[in-house]
């Protein structure tokens, strides 16, 4: 660092904006909030009773007023409160186990539509809960992906992709494909088959068998990119393709039709996902949102461009359940922010239109920002075998990110590593606040089984859209 923030003092009007995450480390500053609120929240009130617990390396139940009188934010929590330290301990006990048993059901007869910016942002949040969900056939699913995610396609991987077709063509290994209308675009079950085909592979260890299926899909999307059916005038496209690739430094940003490859390389790697768990293309939408462009600073969303597609599928799918990505204080990833406005803009005319305020909203955190376990009501238990499963999907539908392009400053290795990581400190938290008896000792195999945990936060509308707002109101402010 050559300057720092004071430097700024000497210009007129300067203003230099921190988030509330963070400076969560500067203790000064946050004991001087405390003091100055007005009233103490319960979420406030929690927060600080769950820091005591974690710090004191004691289970909630356990803190006594000596334990609150030795720290000061202890302290000045039983002044403002006026209430004694064993009920204010027996109270933020009772709601972490309440969140427990909220997060251990699963939801049946329930339609879901599962929203996220980016392809992976639904399974690096929540998949444990996804997969519960999905497991239920009472209950229909919806995966909507905002936006085509092209910028997380490094160039050395699609030139792996394309060079890995170009021999297939070579040995004409998919003429007989084409002449049954294999790559049709309204083929539907072909498009499926892309993805059957691949998972065998999977299942099989054969590497040969998802070069093969990721081969098909890629043909399929140069036909629909091109408009071109004849398979002479693609191979010329193709090496047209593999010759930008190789020639085109990182970082540039690429012609649009090459950006729309990108994304569909992305989409199929999501197709991929659900596939793992017998959900075919029809229950995966791509809207490719227009806000999203290669720009290092995007566009606002406007209503006519970017609402009014994700209100066409609230009235299609009709849910009961919606997901959404809940970054706070607008400081998370740029398109996770106009994501979340475009869907909150959305389902307030939808709401006004078809008279529904019962919808249930589940904002999730992942990678890049995490709740505080008083942030969240929902905590949803995750065992070795769902750690598994988030692994093994990851490394294998998403293989354009096991090096991804924008990797955590936190973490070397694959976004799933990072995530179960996250799940891990989560859990040891809980089992720091409720103690290791409750987990080991628990009479549901589900509790016994759990070695990590995620955190949702369940919203009805009213609150969600106060978040947006809120969340709004903070970007406009800086």
């Amino acid at each position: 660092m050559r300057y720092p923030g004071t430097a700024l003092h000497k210009l007129p009007n300067a203003r230099f904006y921190l988030t509330a995450g963070a400076a969560k480390l500067l203790v000064e500053r946050q004991y001087a909030q405390l003091t100055r609120l007005e009233s103490v929240s319960g979420e406030v009130a929690e927060r600080l009773v769950v820091d005591l617990a974690l710090s004191a390396r004691k289970r909630v139940g356990e803190l006594s007023a000596g334990d609150f009188s030795a720290d000061r934010f202890g302290r000045a929590l039983l002044e403002r409160c006026g209430s004694p330290a064993a009920e204010l301990a027996t109270g933020v006990e009772r709601d972490l186990l309440a969140r427990l048993e909220a997060g251990s059901s699963s939801l049946a007869n329930t339609t879901f539509l599962h929203t996220a910016p980016h392809h992976d942002d639904i399974m690096l949040g929540y998949l444990p809960f996804a997969v519960r969900a999905v497991r239920d056939a009472s209950n229909r699913h919806t995966f909507a992906y905002m936006t085509s995610g092209f910028n997380a396609v490094t160039n050395s991987y699609a030139l792996s992709l394309l060079e890995k077709l170009q021999q297939f063509l070579k040995r004409r290994a998919f003429d007989a494909l084409l002449r049954e209308g294999y790559f049709d675009p309204k083929n539907r079950t072909g498009r499926n088959r892309d993805v059957w085909q691949y998972l065998d592979g999977v299942a099989a260890d054969r590497p040969i068998l998802k070069d093969e299926a990721e081969a098909r899909r890629l043909l399929r999307l140069l036909m629909e990119i091109f408009e071109e059916e004849d398979l002479d005038n693609l191979v010329h496209r193709l090496d047209e393709l593999v010759s930008y690739f190789r020639t085109q430094y990182p970082g540039r940003r690429d012609l649009p039709y090459i950006q729309q490859l990108k994304g569909m390389i992305r989409e199929w790697e999501a197709d991929c996902l659900w596939g793992y768990f017998g959900l075919d293309s029809c229950s995966v939408r791509h809207l490719r949102l227009g806000f999203y462009k290669g720009e290092i600073f995007t566009e606002e969303p406007t209503v006519e461009r970017d609402v009014a597609p994700v209100l066409r599928l609230l009235r299609e799918v009709k849910p009961d359940v919606l997901t959404v990505a809940l970054d706070p204080e607008a400081s998370g990833p740029d398109t996770h922010y106009k994501v979340m406005q475009t869907i909150a803009g959305a389902l307030r005319q939808y709401e006004q239109e078809s008279g529904r305020s019962d919808i249930q909203v589940y904002g999730y955190r992942n990678v890049w920002y995490r709740f505080h376990p008083s942030e969240a009501n929902v905590y949803v238990p995750v065992s070795l075998n769902m750690l598994a499963i988030l692994q093994n999907s990851f490394l294998n539908a998403f293989v354009s990110q096991k090096a991804a392009s924008f990797p955590s400053h936190e973490f070397d290795g694959p976004f799933s590593s990072l995530a179960q990581q996250i799940q891990v400190e989560q859990y040891q938290m809980l089992k720091t606040c409720l103690g290791r008896r409750f987990f080991n000792e628990h009479p549901s195999p589900l509790i016994r089984a759990t070695r990590g945990v995620v955190f949702l936060r369940k919203m009805c509308l009213a609150e969600f859209y106060s978040h947006a707002r809120e969340l709004r109101r903070s970007a406009e402010a800086t």
